[in-house]
């Protein structure tokens, strides 16, 4: 088992959000250099999913978090029809796609032996929001290109 500030902990949610956007969304994204938060400005998002994360080794968050124009864009692609804003219903999309990057990410890490606790996301929506963490360590942003503009997750956690 890896520290949780370490490459290999935050590899598989990268791989994870790669092969979700591109199977579930027919969206390429390339995955920018991570950095900590706090390092550099991040744009703000208008749509969110956040995962409690808790385990045998850590606790936190991810976030997955969307500008309006991407999330409408991954959304149309995803499920075939044009979408010009965010409602309710796109919102379980939100939901969706953070439960499959999560669950793939999982599996990785509890072959390395995580034990991670089932969780149900949340979603967050409004204009140019930001996020705050409330762990002790600072927050991991892994930031991706798509098509039409950049998303990212942050990955908030803490040795227990």
């Amino acid at each position: 088992m890896g520290k949780i500030n370490d490459v290999s902990f935050f590899k598989p949610f990268v791989l994870g959000a790669i092969q979700t956007l591109k199977v579930q969304c027919s969206t390429e994204v390339k995955g920018l250099k991570p950095f900590y938060k706090g390092e550099k400005e991040q744009p703000p998002f208008d749509i969110a999913s956040i995962i409690s994360l808790q385990s045998n080794a850590f606790v936190g968050t991810i976030t997955l978090c969307y500008p309006a124009n991407v999330f409408l864009h991954i959304m149309s692609k995803m499920l075939g029809e044009e979408f010009t804003e965010i409602t309710e219903d796109l919102e379980d999309g939100a939901s969706e796609l953070l439960n499959i990057i999560f669950g793939q990410a999982k599996r990785v890490l509890t072959n390395e032996g995580y034990v991670i606790e089932k969780a149900i996301p949340t979603i967050i929506r409004g204009k140019d929001l930001r996020t705050r963490s409330q762990t002790k360590e600072k927050p991991i942003v892994l930031p991706f290109d798509a098509e039409v503009g950049e998303l990212h997750i942050e990955i908030a956690a803490e040795t227990v």
